[in-house]
């Protein structure tokens, strides 16, 4: 049956109230961040979540909306040709890599190496923002990450007692009502605070060397007007080329580009042979439902989900922005030879091979049993590909922390907040938000330990950068600015990163630094300079007192006298020990 009106869909669905309340489908069919971890012990009764402030719930004024055309109508429009011009598209990836140098298997991928100037870079920023901004919330917690860019995914259900989820849909019902649905939040994604120029300047301000924002979410909904979709910036929300104005600013400040890309969507319509709409939930094939007309608004229904849509969708952003990172996330749902994502990281190579350095991170999908046999074992049992393969691997919150051992080195980069939260949650504030001793000694040790940073920044609703977050990133870009030279372009060195000090050295190995974490009048270093040379304060170049901790064994390491000054920064501080002629 062609489905003729949208509105008269849409009343006919809510009028059933099977979807427009409880979640349909089980928490069971997904398991997303968080969602392994539980409370120590079941709530009694239903959380009192508190009310949001103003601006983060819903507007008085406002009446809930949908795109003007539902999916059938959208298919019937556009699905032929989407799906023509993505077969076009995938042939000539597909003719690329059977010509070029780069193969779509892991092997082949595995010979590429981590650019040399990824390595140098050390900090990157890690733009979370999109449609669950304008929500801006996730349950408190009081260790662990918080995802409020799962708000969209969340707010269906109330979960159980045990789950740290516990009365989300509780919560969204107090502050948004029981009728508003996850795509009445695109209307309201205006982008009125987002200013491209001003967020560059303050990356740059910083310190960062690249910038990864959040291009494609796992909702579909892109930052830039792509012509596989009508979930889009260009034709929803702000209308204008979000990521185009971030990668011109980019460009003009001399900082590199990061395309964040989520290899599969939480929902998405599909046509069988016949043209009937179904579905893609989750990375299997369903029966279309008509909680897609407000979950999935916008989306072009194709036959192949991967071939016609996900591959040529990347390579259009690829071939029109011209990045220099390939972000993929949402890989655990699949495996990797399912999920395209061989095919992209070979495109990009290839179509970059002799023209400039590039570089794909680890989160490839699912790896095959040999892949993967005993890769995982002191966290929990894994099959993802992550800190397996990848130009650089990444952690999480410390989820691949077991993996990453600079003594088995390989660039890996974290990927955190100044904060718990995996997006703008409304509820941040001085008590979870780390200091700025707190978030210098951080990333002291992630890079002593061989790894970047790409710290997380939550532009709330309306793409403005919260003013603590603006206060931590001013904070560190005038530390890197005294200290930077024990940062950028330095390697390891053992011991990497004891409680008190991290240790990195200069890629021709003939100084090493060490930045202390907290400041005091004698500080005990493992590293031993060259006999008769001299410590030095990077930034005032002081010399700085020091002797043997044991005169007979010179290899067990020095004290060092800091004057009054630096013993009493309330910040870490960097010395440069000469090591080798």
């Amino acid at each position: 049956m062609k489905i003729k009106n949208n509105a008269i869909l849409i009343a006919a669905i809510c009028s059933l109230g099977a979807f427009c309340g409880a979640q349909t489908t089980t928490q069971k069919e997904i398991s997303a961040p968080g969602d392994i971890s539980k409370l120590d012990k079941a709530a009694e009764k239903m959380p009192e979540h508190p009310i949001a402030p103003k601006e983060y719930r819903k507007p008085e004024s406002y009446v809930p909306k949908l795109y003007k055309l539902n999916l059938q109508q959208i298919s019937d429009a556009y699905s032929a040709d989407t799906m023509k011009r993505g077969q076009e598209t995938y042939a000539r990836v597909m003719k690329m890599i059977d010509e070029g140098k780069w193969k779509a298997n892991g092997e082949s991928i595995d010979k590429h190496k981590c650019p040399e100037w990824f390595i140098d870079a050390k900090f990157g920023i890690f733009v979370d923002w999109g449609l669950w901004s304008v929500a801006s919330w996730a349950p408190k917690r009081e260790k662990r990450a918080m995802y409020p860019d799962w708000y969209e995914y969340r707010m269906y259900s109330d979960y159980d007692s045990k789950s740290p989820f516990w009365g989300f849909r509780s919560y969204h019902i107090k502050n948004w009502g029981e009728d508003f649905q996850r795509d009445h939040f695109i209307p309201l994604f205006k982008a009125e605070k987002f200013d491209a120029k001003n967020l560059v300047e303050i990356f740059k301000d910083c310190g960062a060397k690249y910038v990864v924002p959040f291009t494609k979410h796992h909702s579909g909904f892109c930052l830039w007007p792509s012509s596989y979709t009508l979930r889009d910036v260009g034709d929803m929300g702000p209308r204008r080329d979000i990521a185009g104005e971030l990668v011109d600013e980019c460009r003009k400040n001399g900082l590199k580009f990061g395309f964040y890309f989520s290899t599969h969507e939480w929902e998405y319509p599909m046509l069988d042979d016949s043209g009937k709409l179904k579905r893609w939930f989750m990375a299997k094939p369903a029966d279309y439902t008509p909680d897609m007309e407000y979950k999935a608004s916008g989306k072009i229904a194709v036959k192949d989900f991967i071939k016609e849509y996900s591959i040529p969708q990347a390579v259009e952003f690829i071939d029109k922005y011209d990045p220099d990172i390939l972000w993929y996330d949402f890989d655990w749902m699949d495996f990797a030879k399912n999920l395209g994502t061989y095919e992209l990281s070979a495109y990009f190579y290839n179509k970059n091979e002799g023209r400039k350095e590039v570089a794909v991170n680890d989160r490839y999908g699912r790896g095959e049993p040999a892949e993967i046999a005993g890769k995982f074992k002191k966290h929990r049992p894994r099959t993802w590909l992550r800190t397996v393969r990848g130009d650089f691997f990444t952690d999480e919150f410390g989820d691949t922390s077991e993996n990453i051992d600079p003594a088995k080195y390989h660039p890996w980069e974290a990927c955190r907040g100044i904060s718990q939260s995996y997006g703008n949650n409304w509820q941040d504030n001085a008590e979870n938000v780390i200091t700025s001793k707190e978030f210098i000694s951080m990333f002291a040790d992630m890079v002593a330990r061989g790894g970047n940073l790409l710290l997380l920044i939550n532009l709330d609703g309306q793409g403005a950068i919260p003013e603590i977050q603006k206060e931590r990133l001013l904070d560190i870009g005038k530390w890197l600015k005294r200290y930077g030279e024990a940062i950028y372009g330095t390697r390891i060195i053992e011991p990497f990163a004891t409680e008190h000090v991290s240790y990195t050295r200069s890629k021709d190995g003939k100084t090493a630094y060490a930045i202390i974490k907290n400041p005091a009048e004698k500080v005990e270093l493992a590293i031993t300079p060259l006999d008769g040379s001299k410590i030095r304060e990077i930034e005032s170049a002081k010399s700085i007192s020091w002797s043997l901790k044991d005169a007979n064994n010179p290899s067990k390491g020095i004290v060092v006298e800091l004057p009054s000054e630096l013993a009493n920064s309330e910040l870490p501080i960097a010395l440069r020990l000469k090591i080798a002629q």
